[in-house]
Formats: C-alpha cells, sequence, structure tokens
C-alpha cells in the first residue's frame, strides 16, 4: 500500500491489459510490491451510479477513456460511471453551477476551475472523516505541498488530480541552434537570466517582423494581470483575495502592475519581437515552429506532447524583481449532495493511486501528483531534456518561496470579473497600443473594481467555516 490505497499483487496485475499500453515503465507496477502503510482494504462491496464530469479536450478525455474509466470498472465492477464530457471554460463552470441548482450535480469533478465559489456555495465535501477512516498518509503519498492546495479553515476540500510543475519559460531549440544561442537555464537561482536576457535573445530571434513569414522570439504570456506584477515586485491583487477568496477592490493601479502591463505592451510595440495585433499578419506561432519562446503554465508538456516538427524544451522564468510563478494545482472534488459518497470516494481513491497515475501520465504526459508515480513521468520526457534538469526545473517552480496557487482557483468567482479585464476593458486595449498602461488602467479599473466589491459585498460573513 502506498498513502493509505490498497496496491495487492491481484488488483496490480489485473489492471495488465491497460498496462501493456503503457510499455515497460507502466508494467513495473506489477513488479515488486510498494511500501506498506497500514491502511485497511477496501470495503467488500461497492455498487451503484455515480457521475464524473470532465471537460472536453483530445489528451485529458483520451486518457480517462483509456485509463481511469476502464480500470476502475475492472477493480469495481458493482460502479457504473456516467462519463459527462461538456466544453472547457466558461461553460464548463455555468454547466457544474446549473446542475448544482437543479438538485443534480455531478459525483464527481475537478479540472481547474474556480474551486474556491464551489466551496462557497457548500458544493465540495471535507474529505478529512474519509482520509482519518481509511488512515491516508497525504504527506507520504503526494508531491510536497499539493495536498494542502485545497485546505481551507484546516479541512480538505480536495484531492489532488494533477500539476502543471508552476508556470515556465517553453523554447524551440531548432531555433535556438540555427543561431548558436545557450539555451535558456532550468535553475531558478541563476539570476544571470533576467528579463533583459530574455529580450535580448528574443529580438536575435526574431527575423523579419511584421511580414507573413516571420519568426518572432516571444510570447509573453504569464497569467495577467497577477503573475508579470509580481515579477515586477507587487501585485494586481490585495492579499485578503488569496487567502478569504475575496476582497473589496484591486490594486491593478499600483505601480508594479503598471510598469509589468507596459513591458506586455513593449514586447509588441516596442522590442516588436512578437506580432503586433491589428498590424502584423498572423503567424503559425508555436505549433508552426516560427516562435522562439513562449511562457506558460506546465500543462505544455502533455499540450505539445503530439509537435514533430522540431525539438522543444523548457526552462525557468527569467528574473526580474523574483521568479515567482503561478502554480496550477487540479484537484478531484466530492460533491456534498452525492448520494453515493462511497462510490464517489472509490473512484477518487482509485485514480490518485500511483499506478494508475503511472499509466495516464505515460498516455497523456500530464505531470502526476504522487510520489510514486514522478519517476516514471521524468523517464518519459528523457529525450526532451535530461532527467537531472527536468527535476531541478520542476521542482523549483513548486519551491513556496516561488510559487502560488493561481488566482482563479482561490478568488470566488473570479471569472465574473476577469472577463472584464481580458475580453472588454483592459487588456486588448493595452495590447493594441490604444494607449499607455496607465491611462487605460486609471479610466477602465473602477469597472473591475465594481464588480470585485460586488462579490465581497455578496461573501463576505457568509462563506463555510
Amino acid at each position: 500500500m502506498i498513502g493509505g490505497f490498497v496496491h495487492s499483487a491481484t488488483r496490480r496485475c489485473m489492471l495488465s491489459s491497460t498496462l501493456a499500453l503503457m510499455g515497460a515503465v507502466g508494467m513495473a507496477a506489477c513488479g515488486a510490491a510498494p511500501p506498506q502503510s497500514g491502511a485497511p482494504a477496501k470495503p467488500a462491496k461497492i455498487s451503484g451510479k455515480i457521475t464524473f464530469l470532465a471537460r472536453e479536450g483530445d489528451v485529458e478525455v483520451n486518457g480517462q477513456k483509456t485509463v481511469l474509466l476502464p480500470t476502475f470498472k475492472q477493480a469495481y465492477p458493482d460502479v457504473e460511471v456516467e462519463h459527462l464530457i461538456v466544453p472547457g471554460s466558461p461553460v464548463y463552470n455555468e454547466k457544474l453551477l446549473a446542475l448544482w441548482a437543479a438538485g443534480t450535480p455531478p459525483d464527481v469533478w475537478g479540472f481547474g476551475m474556480n474551486y474556491m465559489a464551489y466551496w462557497a456555495r457548500g458544493m465540495v465535501m471535507a474529505l478529512d472523516p474519509l482520509i482519518t477512516r481509511d488512515k491516508i498518509n497525504l504527506d507520504a503519498l503526494f508531491l510536497p505541498g499539493l495536498p494542502d492546495k485545497f485546505k481551507v479553515h484546516g479541512k480538505h476540500y480536495g484531492m489532488p488530480q494533477l500539476t502543471t510543475f508552476g508556470t515556465l519559460l517553453f523554447y524551440n531549440k531548432n531555433l535556438f541552434d540555427q543561431e548558436g544561442i545557450k539555451y535558456p537555464p532550468v535553475d531558478w537561482d541563476d539570476k544571470s537570466w533576467t528579463y533583459d536576457k530574455m529580450i535580448e535573445i528574443a529580438q536575435k530571434l526574431t527575423k523579419n517582423p511584421g511580414t507573413p513569414d516571420a519568426t518572432y522570439g516571444l510570447s509573453y504570456g504569464p497569467q495577467m494581470p497577477n503573475m508579470a506584477a509580481w515579477n515586477f515586485g507587487g501585485d494586481a491583487f490585495r492579499p485578503e483575495h488569496y487567502t478569504d477568496g475575496i476582497a473589496p477592490s484591486s490594486t491593478l493601479d499600483s505601480a508594479e502592475s503598471i510598469a509589468a502591463h507596459e513591458f506586455y505592451q513593449d514586447v509588441y510595440w516596442k522590442y516588436h519581437v512578437n506580432g503586433q495585433p491589428g498590424k502584423d499578419p498572423g503567424t503559425p506561432g508555436w505549433s508552426g515552429g516560427r516562435l522562439a519562446m513562449t511562457i506558460g503554465g506546465g500543462w505544455n508538456f502533455w499540450g505539445y506532447s503530439t509537435i514533430k516538427d522540431f525539438k522543444w524544451a523548457a526552462a525557468a522564468i527569467p528574473w526580474k524583481v523574483n521568479n515567482k510563478n503561478t502554480a496550477y494545482n487540479d484537484q478531484w472534488e466530492l460533491s456534498s449532495q452525492s448520494k453515493n459518497v462511497d462510490a464517489a470516494w472509490a473512484f477518487i481513491k482509485h485514480v490518485t493511486s500511483p499506478e494508475i497515475q503511472i499509466q495516464y501520465s505515460q498516455l497523456t504526459g500530464t505531470p502526476p501528483t504522487t510520489k510514486g508515480a514522478i519517476e516514471s513521468w521524468y523517464k518519459r520526457y528523457e529525450d526532451l531534456m535530461p532527467r537531472a534538469d527536468l527535476e531541478k526545473l520542476t521542482q523549483g517552480a513548486i519551491d513556496p518561496k516561488r510559487s502560488q496557487e493561481s488566482p482563479d482557483h482561490l478568488f470566488i468567482d473570479y471569472d465574473q470579473f476577469v472577463s472584464n479585464y481580458y475580453s472588454k476593458e483592459i487588456l486588448p486595449p493595452i495590447q493594441r497600443n490604444e494607449g499607455r498602461p496607465r491611462e487605460i488602467i486609471a479610466a477602465k479599473k473602477s469597472a473591475m473594481d465594481a464588480i470585485i466589491k460586488g462579490i465581497y459585498d455578496t461573501w463576505k460573513g457568509k462563506t463555510p467555516s
């Protein structure tokens, strides 16, 4: 047993038909028995039906259909799982809230949505009684820090589903090699890797900007506005927003946030290392092999896994004042209104077990959350970059001194006000160079803050204890 889950030789090898899909690494799960932790065996009989809500996406849905669902069916043949697939954000969130309002919520869900909004509405079950009953050692089972990512007022409201290892810089090795430029470092403590150095390299790798056959050096896409402001030494949101889920206003007009938005604009219009919106022709971008560097979440490990036309790798985010980065850690959640808690909990335990995570990560490339599965994930990417470099990069990214969970997970009803920022009022005119960020933010911040204040007033003193 690992971390409190039963993994007998009988059960492990019962899954051999799926393990065979994974090759030698997956088959290793049927080798030596894992360390024992003294947890009880699963209940003798679990039956009935549960609904599992998932978002659309070829990689994730294929992994669910190929690994998660059939292996669960083998382990629990008397449980029927309805696999409800809906489009991603914002439809996924809207569908989940609608099902809840109708009194027919799914039993299990996850996938990086607005966890604190679900918690505030009482939609998710505190798992601590089940964790205690089954003697699950969360710290022994999961990678450091992950079990507490959705721990509110001392209670666990989710089990770690996946980690993206924060936000990273991905780069096209072919383009670097063509110019004889040294690859960016994987060491997060390397302070020679700076914003200025990133721009210098991006300028060298930008070719024929403004033309249909341009190659661009940088897609600067940290999570806006917060991560960019962090790197400039401040924030666009108040500290209590991260701890309480609500705040009376933002700090979008802080000096650090303004400086971060100015840099964002300069990437396009001063340095011209990315196409200028509304002026330059579009390019095939990253997948077309004509973008040298891009900043994004670690989901790109599996999102880029189908690229065959060029070699790519990942590096640390460069330093400005710091290199603090956004972490995206998804949770499996159990509905507080589930009518079949035993089956729903069995499903969550199954899909978070190391052997199942080994299979799923081998198939999809998704980083696992358990200590028992991480080594197989490193091995999967040995042709991408050396194992030691990959470990240094990923573990450095989630070091608490520079890792902050994403606001879209932590801020109650985040999507209500961030849509004002992204889609309507603030970021698009900055990106299109329709004015300097200071003036645009000064003119538009009050509208976003009004939404933030409305959420604050709705939930102040009304969230679960």
